[in-house]
């Protein structure tokens, strides 16, 4: 992963938190996992939403978790996606490693399972797809100019605003792209501290770094994720900053690495997430 780095803001309704980190924000203990970097992985990828009408997966296989051009696409794998409600159907391969299906739909508050078999190895996962939060609106601010950075190509402050669901755990990832390219790294929230409140959340966006310019479109989609995907986003943030900060591998003289939290059983790394989505789009206005 080539995460880029962001600040994130969250502006809470009666009180204000300022986080500055590398990729996101926690205020939850360090999640400990064990790593084995060495031997063939299989890498599983699975998504369903309430807005989509095709559930998705993407297997492949990776001899080291920071090597991640080396990943080795999976076929011939058999797969079956299944709800609470007893409906299942079977994922087509439509391209290497890659498997969908059109004849589950995702629902909120229902439970997701997936099962896949290859060679004989069986690999199961459970989602439970929350229900949506709504994104209200976005707007974008001048930042403070970059220190060393080109004249005119600063920061853009991009504010997410929406309600947090009261008496409700909620998990979110923002996902941003700009000009129809996912922006990389994994943004999330919880409302541990911020239950009920009417969020703006604050993303610094480099103009230079991300080549971003006037007219520009960013996009955000707000997912609404389970507890296990927010531990996933978290842990491979976690393991990206290790990585980067040793060259794209582990330090020999740091803390062992951890591979992210995942929700798949056998060993396999990579998650199955059943999440809602909210989409707004803004343009980079003359500031």
């Amino acid at each position: 992963m080539n995460i880029k780095h962001y600040k994130i803001i969250f502006t809470l309704k009666i009180a204000v938190l300022t986080f500055i980190a590398i990729i996101f924000i926690s205020c939850e203990d360090v999640i400990q996992v064990d790593l084995n970097s060495t031997n063939p992985t299989i890498v599983l990828e699975a998504k369903i939403n309430d807005t989509s009408s095709v559930s998705t997966l993407l297997i492949t296989k990776s001899s080291d978790f920071y090597k991640q051009s080396e990943f080795e696409r999976v076929s011939n794998a058999t797969v079956i996606i299944s709800n609470e409600k007893g409906k299942s159907a079977a994922m087509v391969e439509v391209l290497p490693g890659e498997y969908r299906t059109d004849l589950i739909k995702g629902i909120p508050s229902i439970k997701y399972s997936m099962e896949v078999n290859i060679d004989g190895e069986i690999y199961t996962a459970q989602s439970t797809m929350p229900q949506k939060i709504i994104l209200d609106s976005l707007s974008i601010e001048k930042g403070l100019n970059r220190p060393g950075g080109k004249k005119g190509r600063g920061r853009y402050i991009l504010h997410i605003y929406f309600k947090d669901e009261p008496n409700v755990k909620n998990y979110c990832r923002y996902k941003l792209s700009h000009n129809g390219k996912d922006m990389s790294g994994f943004l999330i929230y919880d409302d541990k501290y911020s239950d009920g409140n009417d969020i703006n959340a604050r993303v610094q966006l480099d103009a230079e770094t991300l080549d971003l310019n006037i007219g520009d479109e960013i996009k955000v989609e707000l997912q609404s994720i389970d507890k296990t995907i927010y531990d996933f986003y978290k842990t491979a943030n976690s393991v990206n900053a290790s990585a980067n900060s040793s060259g794209g591998r582990p330090s020999s003289t740091s803390v062992a690495p951890t591979n992210p939290i995942t929700n798949w059983s056998n060993n396999a790394l990579g998650y199955f997430s059943a999440y809602t989505t909210s989409t707004k789009t803004i343009k980079i206005p003359q500031l």
